[in-house]
């Protein structure tokens, strides 16, 4: 269903709807998605313009990024093709790579600016709100009415035009599954050790993020020697136990900071930031899979 725009008195001036044009993404370091949509005016004798549409963009529950339109000018009675230019944090990354299965249906919600001119024909309560003609009235969306947008893509489209545009198969993408915050003081405190140990390797220090990755582990519920305590008996308890053991042991081996000291160090071998991404990216996917293993047991 298009999103119209209405005057104050009700009448419907704009539409937008979903386009038939393809996709279109870039990546780096904000990677951005290129919506198709198109545009049209509703009204004869009316000129109207996008001054400026902002929307936050949903894939189901998760906020994938934020949008922008505008200006736009030069619409009229046929469509007019445009594009919303999505950014994407990369905390969306693992959904956009794994959207739910079937079509890819994204939610935009729309707040902004718009103008119209008009030759006012027929009732004049038609123009309630803005009578006067020939001269540009400002309007707003947003404000205390819903301006949504529903677009859907077969999910073909979306991997070929999104996800390989985008670069995602470079991309090591862990989503940790995890209780709620505030549900569990363990488990709250290795998210926040994993984001501090992610701070760290953003900022070039690798023996900090080699301390966080090491605290985020140890944090974990069961005191470091019970943490599958949950899980049942039998060789894979016994052997993703070892796992992160050693993975712990490996994390402490080498040069990190020791925690609540003015940053002091210790380690029996230096580190690197090629080091620090190793270690960060292991400890992610180690936090994810025992978060995984422990909440279903």
């Amino acid at each position: 269903m298009p999103l119209t725009f209405n005057l104050p008195s009700g009448r419907p001036w704009l539409s937008l709807r979903r386009s038939t044009n393809p996709l279109s993404a870039a990546g780096g370091p904000l990677p951005q998605i290129l919506l198709p949509i198109e545009a049209r005016l509703l009204l004869p004798n009316l000129q109207g313009e996008i001054l400026r549409l902002s929307c936050d963009v949903r894939l189901g529950d998760v906020l994938i990024g934020r949008g922008e339109l505008g200006p736009i000018t030069g619409l009229n009675t046929d469509e007019y093709p445009i594009s919303v230019a999505v950014t994407c944090g990369t905390e969306a990354l693992a959904v956009l790579i794994d959207p739910p299965p079937g079509r890819v249906n994204l939610t935009l919600d729309f707040a902004g600016l718009l103008r119209i001119r008009h030759q006012a024909t027929g009732s004049a309560n038609n123009w309630w709100g803005v009578e006067q003609p020939d001269v540009w009235h400002l309007l707003t969306a947003g404000n205390n009415q819903a301006y949504r947008l529903d677009v859907s893509f077969a999910r073909s489209d979306w991997y070929e035009q999104v996800v390989e545009r985008l670069g995602l198969g470079g991309y090591l993408i862990a989503k940790l599954a995890s209780p709620a915050p505030g549900t569990n003081p363990s488990w709250d405190a290795a998210r926040s050790h994993l984001e501090e140990a992610r701070r760290a390797l953003t900022s070039g220090a690798p023996p900090a993020t080699f301390g966080r990755c090491r605290a985020a582990i140890d944090a974990l519920p069961g005191d470091k020697t019970k943490i599958f305590a949950a899980m049942p008996e039998g060789k894979k308890r016994d052997e993703i136990d070892a796992l992160t053991r050693a993975i712990g042991k490996y994390i402490h081996s080498g040069r990190h900071v020791l925690p609540d000291t003015a940053g002091e160090q210790a380690g029996d071998f230096p580190v690197d930031q090629r080091d620090a991404v190793f270690a960060y990216n292991l400890t992610a996917l180690l936090l994810s899979h025992i978060a995984g293993l422990v909440l279903d047991s």
